[in-house]
């Protein structure tokens, strides 16, 4: 019985990973903390996340900003690397994914 309500809470997981944009597993957020406030927060000040019109628009064009930055930046950032940051800046500032 146990066994049965676990898979089924796994595989409702899963499904809700999918749907929401994000690969097989679910990105780190405190990696993604981590890796932000190292990398990043040296330029981008809590002042960007507040413009006005809000960029980017969507998760896509976060990620493709992301990446774009990390290589521009000699990063060599893995794909789970940017995830990370991405569904870092996703849930604490752009709030994206609902």
């Amino acid at each position: 019985m146990l066994r049965g309500v676990a898979f089924a809470l796994s595989a409702a997981g899963s499904v809700a990973t999918a749907a929401a944009g994000w690969g097989a597993e679910w990105p780190d957020l405190e990696r993604g903390r981590a890796l932000y406030e190292n990398h990043c927060v040296a330029c981008h000040t809590p002042k960007v996340h507040r413009r006005v019109p809000a960029l980017p628009l969507i998760t896509d064009d976060l990620r493709f900003i992301v990446a774009r930055r990390a290589s521009q930046q000699e990063l060599r950032w893995s794909r789970d690397d940017i995830e990370d940051v991405v569904y870092y800046l996703d849930r604490t500032h752009n709030r994206f994914e609902k």
